[in-house]
């Protein structure tokens, strides 16, 4: 079904800073009103694709999240999780790499069923769910050329992300959004 990676060296993350905290100047206007939308991302990603939306599933598997993910879903040091990562394609183009992490003791009971998304849109299903609550999210400047990155969408540039938790029946998950060049709501 999964196989179970071990990694021993994880990039450095980016400096992920409460958006609460942050000026309006220190944000890019152009993606500025899709970093602090509180609402459903692949719900205005279908709409700004013109209906053009597809999820593109690059890997998904158990392993054990990265620190700044473990300490933000309260994690022990050897828990682990399924830890998804696709790419949001709006007009066959890659416009949103997303990583999210879904610890094993948020995949029980009625949320069984997350454990097989397959190209789902995770995003649907999170706010279909009537009791789902968003904490406060993150946002950060990240370098395009990081390993954090999937390798065929690096580029010599700032990336923009946002990461926040999701709780359902009070159990985290966390989802984590990085604007890849492509991305040109507008055109």
């Amino acid at each position: 079904m999964y196989a179970v990676r071990h990694y021993r060296y994880q990039p450095d993350e980016p400096q992920w800073r409460d958006h609460r905290r942050l000026t309006s100047v220190q944000l890019p206007q152009q993606i500025r009103p899709w970093l602090l939308d509180r609402g459903s991302l692949t719900a205005r990603l279908v709409r700004a694709g013109g209906g053009d939306f597809r999820v593109q599933v690059l890997e998904q598997a158990w392993q054990r999240p990265r620190l700044t993910e473990r300490r933000l879903l309260e994690m022990g040091d050897r828990e682990q999780g399924i830890i998804r990562e696709v790419l949001l394609l709006c007009r066959g183009e890659p416009w949103v790499y997303a990583r999210s992490v879904l610890p094993a003791q948020s995949l029980e009971g009625r949320l069984r069923h997350l454990r097989k998304l397959r190209d789902s849109a995770l995003g649907a299903l999170l706010f279909s769910d009537p009791g789902m609550r968003r904490a406060p999210y993150e946002v950060a400047a990240i370098d395009g050329d990081s390993e954090l990155i999937p390798s065929a969408q690096r580029v010599d540039a700032t990336l923009w992300g946002r990461r926040s938790c999701f709780y359902l029946s009070g159990l985290p998950i966390m989802v984590s959004e990085i604007f890849l060049p492509a991305f040109r709501p507008d055109a």
